[in-house]
């Protein structure tokens, strides 16, 4: 792969290969300048329900990164290195267009620049180990060679003796002349190409990436007898590496896709462990001392700026677009392009607006899932707000899946309705808004002889309610006179009058 001699950054530039070089032999190395676009589609994961929260830990999404980057290739064989790829990337998924002499070879570096790594990539070499004592103050350096690490402990010897890193009671930290070749600041897509002559050209790079997911949540306002409906789509990104002022996607819908391990680190976390039979230098007893401070590496020597400060706060959500983005067929999904350029953060999550459709039509029903025959005594019907996803009606748009939550202005203030969640919903389709729950509207289900049961409903407010009642489940054998089946499921659909009372035999 790379040729990163005394541990320094390649330099992007590149250096002409020598007259003697072979056909077939590696020439140079070239390490591409940062992306000039950068393009994410960010797909689901398959199995979450959007009664889950996303795991910011256990994203089971993915995306598809595609980068375009200007690079200057030198004549003949050489490397050309993709630094800041996703750690999650799936290298056998990478596609490299545009390099006039194709793609001969891919790899991808899983030695990313890290304490353990350090310790893994320099055992048997000297480090320069500089102990502070906490008393005194006092700090003193001294030649040291990694012997074992970096799990299980790391072991050093010393020139007063072999012994385990951090065990003997001072503040020990290491420090390293170089880093070990070919370990990289950030995750590396490396390709071997077969250049015909020196050229500038612009790379295309496309590869999936584990460690994505996103969701929608949609805000709804009551305005009367209509219904003023916003989405937003939360991006969520686990890997330690973002994607600034890029075009993002997101793809609503399942796709068929198999598990593919990805690429782990060649070095696991580093582990600092005292042992209970002493060192050659002390007497060391069978307690726990502090442990180590952390492992550094001197920024002039690693040849690369230090890390910069933590981002602070971002500024406010931007304001909602006024009409929502326009759905576009990807087979029998539904593929959401967001307004603007978005950065997808790093090991985080945010929010952009997705859609806003004002003066959506609804009606208000009263609604409860029956089970079949089981006794309820005055039980309480949740309320809903049905809504024809049609044009006529206001809406007329495929929605992805996600949470709702209602609001009703109350004066000079606004107040929480109800909160649930709804399913993917194709044109045509109907959608239900949770908006609490009445005591006012009550079912009760009384068992009958003959596998029967009655369903009586009694509505105590001074208006008219529609009630909706699924019995049982999707195909169940339910029989009574004007029942409808909805979804599958066996519904019965009645209008009660202020005060009234409303009745049904079933048989099942």
């Amino acid at each position: 792969m790379g040729n990163a001699d005394n541990g320094s950054q390649p330099s992007p530039n590149w250096t002409p290969a020598s007259a003697g070089v072979r056909s077939g032999e590696i020439s140079d190395t070239v390490t591409s300048p940062a992306p000039q676009t950068i393009a994410v589609t960010l797909y689901r994961a398959p199995y979450r329900s959007p009664r889950e929260a996303m795991n910011l830990r256990n994203l089971q999404g993915y995306a598809l990164v595609t980068e375009t980057r200007r690079v200057t290739l030198p004549r003949g064989r050489s490397v050309l290195r993709f630094e800041g790829v996703a750690g999650g990337i799936i290298p056998v998924s990478a596609v490299v267009e545009g390099l006039p002499g194709g793609t001969v070879e891919k790899n991808r570096d899983a030695r990313v620049l890290s304490p353990a790594a350090l310790v893994d990539g320099t055992l048997g070499n000297r480090v320069t180990l500089r102990r502070t004592d906490r008393r005194s103050g006092v700090v003193r350096e001294e030649e040291a060679t990694i012997l074992s690490g970096p799990t299980g402990g790391v072991v050093v010897r010393t020139p007063n003796g072999v012994e385990a890193l951090g065990c003997a009671g001072l503040a020990d930290s290491l420090k390293y002349a170089r880093i070990p070749a070919n370990l990289a600041a950030k995750p590396v897509l490396s390709v071997t190409t077969d250049s015909p002559a020196r050229r500038t050209v612009t790379v295309r790079l496309s590869y999936l990436a584990t460690g994505f997911d996103w969701s929608a949540s949609y805000v709804g306002t009551l305005n009367g007898d209509r219904l003023d409906l916003f989405a937003w789509t939360t991006l969520a990104n686990s890997n330690a590496e973002g994607f600034a002022d890029a075009e993002v996607q997101v793809v609503a819908g399942r796709l068929n896709r198999e598990r593919v391990d990805q690429v782990r680190a060649a070095a696991t976390g580093l582990q600092l462990r005292c042992y209970p039979l002493g060192t050659t230098t002390s007497d060391l007893r069978s307690e726990q001392f502090e442990m180590a401070e952390e492992i550094i590496v001197t920024a002039s020597r690693m040849g690369i700026p230090p890390p910069p400060p933590p981002p602070m706060a971002g500024p406010p959500a931007p304001p909602a677009p006024m009409a929502p983005p326009a759905p576009e067929n990807l087979g029998d999904v539904k593929l959401y392009r967001l307004p603007g350029r978005t950065t997808v953060t790093a090991k985080g999550q945010k929010q952009v607006a997705l859609l806003r459709q004002d003066g959506v039509a609804y009606t208000r029903i009263y609604r409860r899932r029956i089970p079949i025959a089981q006794p309820i005594d005055g039980g309480a019907l949740d309320i809903a707000l049905r809504v024809k996803n049609e044009k006529a009606d206001g809406l007329g748009i495929p929605l992805p899946a996600g949470t709702t939550a209602l609001y009703a202005p109350r004066g000079d203030t606004t107040l929480l309705v109800g909160t649930g969640t709804m399913t993917d919903r194709a044109e045509g389709e109907t959608l239900l808004i949770g908006a609490g729950s009445s005591r006012q509207v009550l079912v009760t289900q009384t068992p009958l002889p003959g596998r029967a049961a009655r369903l009586t409903v009694t509505n105590a407010r001074k208006v008219p309610v529609d009630v909706e009642l699924p019995i049982g489940y999707p195909g169940g054998k339910v029989e009574a006179a004007g029942l409808e089946r909805i979804d599958g499921v066996p519904t019965w659909r009645v209008t009660i009058a202020p005060g009234d009372t409303a009745t049904l035999d079933y048989r099942f």
